[in-house]
């Protein structure tokens, strides 16, 4: 647990190394909710955008991780598949 100042406007700085573990930026939205005399903030999930393109519904989003590293995992498991016949 963290020891935490609030500042003379009210807001406290959340530790590098907490938001990075939970993926927070200076663009992230976060719920505040209080519970037991607890304050509990939660990121807040991006709404996924939807649109309709030629016809075709489009979903826009930012993907949770690497693009690149899960073609790689996918590579992989396909071709273990593959060689292990």
């Amino acid at each position: 647990m963290e020891q935490l100042t609030v500042d003379q406007f009210g807001r406290i700085e959340i530790p590098e190394k907490i938001r990075q573990q939970l993926g927070i930026n200076n663009q992230t939205k976060l719920f505040l909710k209080v519970e037991n005399d607890q304050l509990i903030l939660q990121p807040l999930k991006p709404e996924l955008e939807t649109y309709y393109e030629d016809g075709i519904l489009v979903f826009k989003a930012e993907p949770i991780s690497n693009p690149e590293t899960i073609i790689d995992e996918l590579r992989t498991e396909r071709i273990n598949e593959l060689t292990s016949w």
